[in-house]
């Protein structure tokens, strides 16, 4: 998987937003349109992007208790009868951690009967913080401030709709302070334009 600085802003932009259309892309990204379709499309071909997905309210799913279980069994192709079990994550050959999702404890018991695995230990979950992390990949990326390529993590700053990568705090608050400057002189310039 290759991909580069402006690849990872669009990946940025979509983790914010995914339903921004081609022309909102290539506005955020400083680029014509046929340049952000191809490099989304390429992310998906690639499989770097494998879908969009719709984030639902956390009250619509408060109906159900989520439960943890940890089980043994030697037929795991048996969980997927069972819609109730929203997560599946394996430990060892024969040891996973599922979710599930029910309305009682009586939908448990029957999950637990019918997908026949052993249970060694049911956690109840109460309280779900979900944390967002940005992409885990090598790319050669160039500060937006002052030039210099990044070594490490860059850090991620979004101003007007837009993604920039910045070396340290210090290109960062320099940033800043320049689009401030800006702003000041644009408006200082709108106000003597409306005068005259």
């Amino acid at each position: 998987m290759r991909i580069d600085e402006l690849d990872l802003k669009l990946i940025y932009l979509l983790m914010d937003n995914s339903r921004l259309s081609i022309s909102e892309l290539a506005e955020r990204l400083g680029v014509s349109r046929p340049t952000a379709k191809s490099r989304l499309e390429k992310l998906q071909k690639e499989g770097i992007i494998q879908g969009f997905t719709v984030k639902l309210n956390p009250e619509l799913l408060r109906a159900h208790n989520i439960v943890a279980l940890i089980v043994r069994t030697e037929e795991p192709e048996k969980m997927e009868e069972f819609e109730e079990i929203i997560e599946v994550n394996r430990f060892t050959s024969r040891k996973y951690l599922i979710k599930v999702a029910v309305e009682s404890m009586e939908e448990l018991r029957k999950v637990i009967e019918g997908a026949g695995f052993e249970v060694i230990e049911v956690m109840p979950i109460l309280e779900t913080v979900e944390r967002k992390s940005p992409p885990k990949v090598k790319v050669p990326f160039k500060c937006d401030y002052c030039g210099k390529e990044i070594v490490g993590e860059p850090i991620v700053y979004k101003y007007r709709n837009r993604v920039y990568f910045f070396c340290c705090s210090t290109c960062l608050r320099e940033f800043k302070r320049t689009r401030e400057n800006i702003e000041k002189f644009k408006l200082k310039g709108e106000r003597e334009g409306s005068v005259h």
